[in-house]
């Protein structure tokens, strides 16, 4: 999969085809050099019916017209977003910055979806989409040492996923890295209700 890295495209290798090629063990991954944080965080495993039935209440609301007419409704949307959520909270546990950040995510991209729109109607929203995930894209300051490995961890607006990977005296040194297993497992929700609502943005 490719990941646009600083503004160039860059090819990501899965975790475990990364391991097996370099004779890495199993404890070599994101979680390993930046553990992530469990306490008091929120779950989504018990609330998959009541987030299909947010997208659908949403996606019901959103009307199907032009880009121009969709640019004053882009704020009423997010606030619908943000009290769907917090009735469906008791059984997320969201704290009140993740709240936040995933309405100011969801009015980000349909922002960009607008204004792309605007610019060409026929704009396919996996390109917006893209083109909004890449600009979140950083590369940790912080540089871990594994034996011979340089690391350092990827983030996007989902969280860690991926590492990048340098072994200065080898002859292929740099290695982009794919490992999502810490990443946001909301995304998936949040891509397809995305999605939904773009397509409503003529």
């Amino acid at each position: 999969m490719i990941f646009m890295i600083e503004g160039l495209p860059r090819d990501f290798t899965s975790i475990k085809t990364f391991r097996a090629a370099h004779d890495l063990p199993a404890e070599f991954a994101v979680q390993h050099f930046e553990p992530k944080d469990y306490t008091d965080l929120g779950s989504i495993d018990r609330a998959g019916e009541a987030l299909n039935e947010l997208r659908v209440d949403l996606v019901a609301v959103a009307p199907q017209t032009d880009a121009r007419t969709w640019l004053p409704l882009i704020a009423p949307m997010s606030d619908r977003f943000r009290a769907e959520l917090l009735a469906i909270n008791t059984c997320i546990g969201l704290r009140a910055e993740e709240i936040d950040y995933a309405v100011s995510g969801l009015s980000d991209v349909l922002t960009a979806v607008v204004y792309a729109r605007l610019r060409d109607p026929s704009a396919p929203f996996s390109d917006i989409y893209a083109d909004w995930l890449a600009d979140s894209i950083r590369v940790a300051h912080t540089v871990h040492t594994y034996g011979a490995w340089r690391v350092q961890v990827i983030t996007h607006a989902y969280g860690r996923f991926g590492l990048v990977c340098h072994q200065p005296d080898a002859p292929d040194p740099t290695h982009y890295v794919y490992d999502a297993a810490l990443a946001c497992p909301a995304q998936g929700f949040m891509d397809g209700l995305l999605a939904a609502l773009a397509a409503c943005v003529r």
